[in-house]
């Protein structure tokens, strides 16, 4: 349901006022793997953050590694960038110039190709069902919608195909339950 208090959810980024996104393309295998030896003392700096809240490392084939950091407030998210541990492994990034400190001394030397960076802000009303909700722990739909901006339209009602469709999969799901509860039952008799 519609709510502005997060504090009985579960999932720490629930509660993320900010986030960081980005990701690395590596030039080489040797850069790649250089990540993953410099990481570990950024990662416990991170955890150690005032506001720190989450944080998930992803992969994409073939030399890219991305990660997803979730904070109190943006301010926060911006005071951890400033630490002298972060400053390092953007530097060793771009492979900066020890006389310039930004210019790479030779960009075809970086440990990477390119990345990006993107910080996003949670808008100050969001949604919380079932036991996650701070007020009640009720599963259900919201009974009214309300505009966030004058160019919103209200979603229409679910269509019967796509109603069938949910249906089906929670069928699909009771039937691989039962399928697996009477083989249980089977293996166990046989034993």
């Amino acid at each position: 349901m519609r709510t502005r208090d997060f504090s009985a959810c579960k999932a720490p980024q629930a509660r993320a006022g900010a986030v960081f996104l980005g990701q690395n393309e590596y030039r080489t295998p040797k850069g790649f793997l250089q990540q993953l030896i410099l990481w570990p003392p950024l990662a416990r700096r991170l955890k150690q953050a005032p506001g720190y809240l989450w944080h998930l490392s992803y992969y994409r084939f073939p030399l890219r590694i991305g990660l997803v950091v979730a904070f109190e407030t943006r301010e926060q998210l911006y005071e951890f960038a400033k630490t002298d541990e972060h400053q390092a492994i953007m530097h060793w990034l771009v492979g900066t110039d020890e006389n310039s400190g930004t210019w790479p001394a030779d960009p075809d030397s970086a440990p990477v190709l390119g990345g990006f960076i993107r910080t996003y802000t949670a808008d100050e009303v969001g949604y919380a069902n079932g036991t996650w909700r701070a007020d009640r722990d009720e599963l259900r739909m919201i009974e009214r919608w309300e505009s966030q901006r004058s160019a919103d339209r209200p979603p229409g009602n679910l269509p019967a195909r796509l109603r069938a469709g949910i249906r089906g999969a929670g069928q699909v799901a009771a039937l691989g339950r039962a399928l697996t509860g009477s083989a249980r039952d089977t293996l166990v008799r046989r034993r």
